[in-house]
């Protein structure tokens, strides 16, 4: 569809006929000031495609002139390769309301027909059709801002999606979806568990009962036969155990290993005192082996002992000889370093005094310095006191700058006077003599302008006096005169002239005032109160002595008599090193020869008279007691060869007690056991186990079954139920391709690298990647949602074209955010939609909109 014109008659402001034509195929722009009724306009065009003629509701009385009236809208447009034009006429009274259809200047149909006839021409995708989505009122150009707009959108998606409702089943899709929530509803809950009371979870408590009571009696069964066995193998083992034969067997057999332990007794007696003969015999020995070994030791220790004696006595003379060397040597050193020392600070005090009258000289020197400064800096402050006093007669820059904007509005004025004053061009025709004013002759065919009259000699005709009429721009220059005139007396200037010269006096001077300022900066940084205070720091003249040597020299003589006194007191440590070695060896080697003397006089106080002596003896008695120790040793070995093995026969006689004493317990136990198992096997066999068991497991089979065929059509509607679904999914996946494809150059006119993201249910965008960032559409700033919004609408356009059912997109003060950069950027998505679509733009922005070019519209009294 594309609309041609429209006229309006009763529609608010518009009481006489009004209408917009020359609406072409592409861009179509109608820049107009506000309340100029551009929004009556698209009202109107919003009523008569989307509103029945019989309606009279809230939507349309707000079309009524202030006045009354009966609104009428008539349009013209093309669809189908036909001319149309619709008009409607909505009334309080029954009466008066009308709708008519023509087709190429034929009446086709009114009323109702009209009515049906429209609805299907247009093919508008159901309430309201693309009005809410393509004709876009005053600050509702973001998606979803305006109501039935998500209806539309999804009505359009529906219809370019017709091959997905193919392949998915449409209806039938719908159907069977919900003829598998009705099966799974009867089943399960909405989270997927068993429903309480549901078929599934009553088969499934059935089982688990049947189940349970199954096992219980099973292992009722299992039990009776385990009783049954265990009485069997219990009585068969106390017939055993109560045998005669076996009995007198383990009696003869306890007799044999009581009489065979008491033998082992025996025998162990003899052996412990042999082995008790053994240790006394083994005690002497190690208690002579301890003697010989100490006295031996001792005889030893006694001969080294002499020895270290000697060897510390000649060391002890050594050192005491080396420290007595020590010592003299130390004397000398001290002796040296005292002289060095008073010798260095003899020259120590010569050099201090030098350097103090250096010092002195400097400071003096320093002095006249400093002197010289505060002379300079107190000129140069005074001379600063006088640029600042003749600177602040001259006139500043921005008084100059106020001057001159008064000026320049002066200009301005005269310029717009002589442009909107009268002017007159002559045409000579070959006159020889020229017309004259003020005395110089009027040029041939050049326009003059004559804002303050002229008077024109005309040669052998007279005079020609030429009265301007009185206008504004005769007062707005009288004003700006008025007003540099002001301003001129209150700065003390008489014209601009002189303004420029003091404001440029005052520049020179200023640059002067900076370099003094400079300068007294560079002499005192910190002020002329710091610059006296270093003057008044610094120390009075004082009198040289002139018999002082040089400075150089005194340091030289300085620097020699520290050196000799560091080599001296380098030479006294040393010394001190060595006597203090020599002291300490000294005192060591007298240690050690106490120490060595005191060990001789120990180890001679340990040795008996005669130790020689006392040592064959002890060895003589060793080897006799050797003789005693192997005879004893071998009357020991042949006990123990002949001694049965103790422990052996007390554990065969405890062994032969236990096994007799078990039996007596087995039988017993055996006994108790029997009368339990006969009571319990009465009381279960009574019950019949075995028939109830059988009953319970044909039951449990049913239930099982029972069970397996609702799990079995559960799990096949959820699998159909998901398999539905994801084609669903599908589906709204392809729903949304088109709009990608679309929609994608036109956002890459904006941001290059940018790639949206589509909700698949509802058409609308929801987030924006750029240079692989992504960003929720709700956190872009107003200006850029603004702009995403509009490029979308053009999307779905143009995806009406593309499917054959073109609809014009209509944008009424649509575009309030953008900045005037994008806005540039937007001018040209609309130019490049505009070669496929019709687009309206309806504007208050003149200036703004001059740039984007198209068809001029214009709102124009209708017949004219």
């Amino acid at each position: 569809m594309q609309i041609t014109s429209v006229t309006l008659r009763n529609v608010r402001r518009f009481v006489e006929p009004v209408t917009i034509s020359g609406i072409g195929p592409g861009l179509n722009v109608l820049s107009a000031p506000n309340e100029a009724g551009k929004s009556t306009f698209f009202d109107a065009l919003h009523a008569v495609f989307f509103f029945s003629h019989r309606s009279f509701d809230k939507k349309i009385k707000p079309l009524v002139p202030r006045v009354g009236g009966d609104p009428e809208v008539t349009v013209d447009f093309q669809a189908e390769g036909a001319a149309w034009r619709l008009t409607k006429c909505w009334s309080g009274s029954a009466s008066r309301k009308s709708a008519k259809l023509w087709r190429g200047g034929t009446l086709v149909g009114q009323g109702e027909e009209a009515e049906t006839r429209l609805a299907s021409l247009i093919g508008a995708p159901g309430d309201g059709g693309p009005a809410g989505l393509l004709w876009v009122r005053q600050g509702l150009v973001e998606m979803g801002a305006e109501a039935g707009e998500d209806a539309a959108r999804r009505s359009i998606l529906e219809s370019v999606a017709g091959e997905v409702e193919a392949m998915t089943g449409g209806q039938r899709m719908k159907t069977a979806l919900a003829a598998c929530d009705d099966i799974l509803g009867r089943h399960l809950t909405s989270t997927g568990r068993d429903k309480t009371g549901g078929g599934l979870a009553t088969a499934r408590g059935e089982v688990e009962a049947l189940s349970a009571e199954k096992d219980a009696l099973s292992a009722r069964v299992t039990a009776l036969a385990e009783d049954l066995d265990r009485r069997r193998r219990a009585r068969r083992e106390l017939a055993e155990l109560s045998d005669t034969a076996l009995a007198e067997e383990q009696a003869a057999r306890l007799q044999a290993a009581e009489a065979a332990l008491a033998r082992a007794k025996e025998q162990g007696n003899k052996v412990e005192l042999a082995q008790v003969r053994m240790r006394e015999l083994d005690g002497k020995a190690e208690a002579l082996d301890h003697k010989v070994a100490t006295l031996g030791a001792a005889l030893t220790e006694a001969g080294e002992a002499e020895q270290a004696v000697a060897a510390a006595r000649a060391a002890d003379a050594e050192a005491t000889d080396r420290l007595s060397k020590a010592q003299a040597a130390l004397d000398k050193g001290r002796a040296a370093h005292a002289t060095a020392r008073t010798q260095s600070e003899a020259a120590a005090a010569v050099a201090r005094r030098v350097l103090q009258a250096e010092t002195a000289r400097a400071a003096q020197d320093r002095r006249a310095e400093v002197d010289a400064r505060i002379a300079r800096a107190d000129a140069l402050r005074s001379a600063i006191e006088t640029l600042e006093a003749r600177i602040a007669r001259d006139l500043p820059a921005d008084a100059l700058r106020r001057l001159t904007a008064a000026e320049e509005a002066l200009t301005l004025a005269r310029h717009a006077r002589a442009a909107t004053a009268a002017a007159f061009t002559l045409h000579y025709d070959g006159a020889s003599t020229p017309v004259t004013w003020d005395g110089a002759p009027v040029p041939d065919r050049i326009a003059q302008p004559v804002p303050d009259g002229a008077v024109l000699i005309i040669d052998g005709v007279g005079r020609l006096e030429i009265t301007p009429g009185a206008g504004g721009s005769d007062n707005d220059v009288q004003s700006a005169e008025s007003a540099l005139a002001r301003a001129l007396s209150q700065a003390g200037l008489p014209d601009m002239q002189a303004a420029r010269a003091s404001a440029a006096n005052r520049e020179t001077l200023q640059a002067e005032l900076r370099g003094a300022q400079a300068d007294l900066k560079a002499l005192a940084p910190d002020g002329l109160s710091a610059l006296r205070k270093a003057l008044a720091d610094l120390p009075a003249p004082t009198a040289l002595d002139p018999d002082l040597p040089p400075l150089s020299e005194a340091e030289a003589n300085e620097k020699r008599t520290g050196d000799a006194l560091q080599q001296a007191t380098e030479a006294l440590r040393a010394a001190e090193t060595l006597h203090e070695a020599a002291r300490t060896q000294a005192d060591r080697s007298t240690r050690a020869r106490d120490l060595a003397e005191a060990r001789a006089a120990r180890a001679a106080e340990a040795l008996p008279e005669a130790p020689e002596n006392v040592l064959a003896t002890l060895t003589a008695e060793r080897a006799a007691l050797e003789t005693t120790r192997a005879q004893a040793r071998a009357d020991l070995d042949a006990l123990q060869v002949d001694a049965p093995d103790l422990a052996a026969s007390q554990t065969a006689v405890t062994r032969a007690r236990s096994v007799i004493e078990n039996r007596q317990k087995d039988i017993g136990r055996l006994r108790e056991e029997l009368a339990v198992l006969d009571t319990r096997i009465g009381v279960t066999a009574s019950e019949a186990p075995e028939e109830e068991l059988a009953l319970v497991s044909d039951r449990l089979d049913a239930a099982t079954a029972r069970l397996a065929a609702i799990s079995f059509e559960v799990s096949v509607n959820l699998r159909l139920r998901d398999a539905l679904e994801a084609a669903q999914a599908q589906a709204r996946e392809a729903y949304v391709k088109p709009i990608h494809a679309e929609l994608v150059p036109l956002l890459r006119m904006l941001w290059p690298d940018a790639e949206p993201v589509i909700d698949a249910e509802t058409g609308m965008i929801t987030a924006i990647s750029r240079r692989d960032v992504e960003e929720d559409f709700a956190v872009l700033s107003g200006g850029t949602r603004e702009q995403i919004s509009l490029l979308v609408r053009l999307a779905f356009a143009n995806l009406l074209a593309s499917r054959g059912t073109p609809a014009p997109v209509i944008l009424d003060d649509a575009i309030v955010y953008t900045d005037d950069d994008r806005i540039e950027q937007m001018f040209d998505a609309l130019t490049r939609r505009a070669e496929t679509l019709q687009v309206i733009v309806l504007s208050c922005r003149q200036r703004a909109f001059r740039a984007l070019g198209g068809q001029a519209l214009a709102i124009t009294p209708a017949g004219e």
